[in-house]
C-alpha cells in the first residue's frame, strides 16, 4: 500500500447540552469497542481520535462555549476525554454547533490522511432559525464557511441529528443535511441512542473502504499519488471504463444503511436499524477517491 494510504483521522464533535444525556452516555460506554473496531480494519495502519464537546454562549450558557481535545493515537487520552464529556445546560435552542466544528477545523491533520469528521446533535447552529436571539454566531464564525473549509481540505463531515429534539425545529434538519452533503458525507437522523456505536462504527468502515478505492485506483492507473493524471485527463469517460474495470475486479465498498420503519401504528414504536451492507461501486465513488487522492499531495 502507498505510504500515503492507510492513515485515518477522525473527529467527534459533540453537542454537551442537558438534552444530549442518553447520547453522550452511550459513547463515553462504548468509545473503546468503537476505537478497537476501527483499529482491527487491515487497511488502518494508523489511527488518531480527536473530540470536540460544545455547548453554547453566555448569557445562556456561562460554562464553555467550545472544549477539545487534540488528534492522537493515545487510547487513554481519548477514553479521558470521553469520559470528560457531560450533558448540562444549553440555554435557548441553537447551540454553539459552528464553534464546535471551526474547533475541529483548527486541528492538525495528517496531510497524507483520510480524515472524517462526525457531528453529533439535537439542535441547529445559530442564525439558521427565525426564533434565535442572535442572527449569528456571536463568535463571528460562519457553518456554512467552516464545511466549506472542510470540503477543501478533504475532511468528509458526517452528521447525526438526534431525535426527536432536532426535530423541535423549522431548519435544524435542513441544515444538519447541507453539512454532510456539502462536504460529501451523509446525514443521519438517529431516534435511538443506542444505535449510535454502530452508526459511528459503519461510519468509520465507510472511510476505510475509501481508502481501499483509492489504493485500487493508483494500481490500476500505474501511477503513486504525486502520479495522477490531470483532471482534464480524466474525462467522464475515463472515470466510467475506471469503474467498469474496478467493478470487473470485484471492487465494492460498504456503506451504512439507516432505516426507520414508519408503517407503526401510531404511538406505537417504530422499529429502527442501522447495519452495514456493500455497495456496487459507481462514477461517483471513483470521481470522490480521485478528489481525496488530491489532498494527499
Amino acid at each position: 500500500m502507498s505510504e500515503k494510504l492507510g492513515q485515518l483521522d477522525c473527529i467527534f464533535v459533540v453537542d454537551n447540552t442537558g438534552s444530549m444525556g442518553p447520547y453522550i452516555q452511550t459513547v463515553q460506554e462504548k468509545i473503546i469497542e468503537i476505537i478497537r473496531t476501527i483499529k482491527k480494519e487491515e487497511l488502518v495502519h494508523r489511527l488518531r481520535v480527536g473530540v470536540v464537546s460544545y455547548r453554547d454562549h453566555p448569557p445562556e450558557e456561562n460554562t464553555f462555549v467550545v472544549q477539545f481535545h487534540h488528534l492522537t493515537n493515545d487510547t487513554k487520552k481519548i477514553e479521558e476525554a470521553v469520559r470528560s464529556m457531560s450533558a448540562s445546560g444549553g440555554g435557548d435552542g441553537p447551540e454553539a454547533v459552528a464553534d464546535g466544528i471551526e474547533a475541529a477545523m483548527r486541528m492538525e491533520y495528517l496531510s497524507d490522511a483520510a480524515k472524517v469528521m462526525i457531528l453529533i446533535g439535537d439542535a441547529p447552529p445559530h442564525g439558521v432559525e427565525d426564533s434565535d436571539r442572535w442572527r449569528k454566531c456571536p463568535e463571528g464564525i460562519s457553518w456554512e464557511m467552516e464545511i466549506q473549509k472542510a470540503f477543501e481540505k478533504g475532511i468528509v463531515i458526517h452528521s447525526v441529528g438526534c431525535f426527536p429534539e432536532i426535530a423541535r425545529y423549522q431548519n435544524a434538519v435542513k441544515t444538519f443535511e447541507t453539512i454532510a452533503r456539502t462536504t460529501k458525507g451523509n446525514f443521519f437522523p438517529l431516534n435511538k441512542a443506542e444505535l449510535l456505536v454502530e452508526l459511528i462504527t459503519g461510519i468509520a468502515v465507510e472511510e476505510v473502504d475509501k481508502i481501499a478505492i483509492q489504493q485500487q485506483i493508483l494500481e490500476d492507473l500505474g501511477v503513486s499519488v504525486d502520479e495522477l493524471p490531470a483532471d482534464e485527463e480524466l474525462t467522464a469517460d475515463k472515470i466510467a471504463a475506471l469503474a467498469v474495470r474496478l467493478r470487473s475486479k470485484g471492487v465494492t465498498r460498504r456503506a451504512v444503511h439507516h432505516t426507520v420503519d414508519m408503517s407503526a401504528a401510531a404511538g406505537a414504536p417504530k422499529a429502527e436499524t442501522v447495519e452495514v451492507a456493500e455497495k456496487e461501486l459507481d462514477e461517483e465513488d471513483v470521481k470522490e477517491a480521485i478528489r481525496q487522492l488530491r489532498k494527499k499531495r
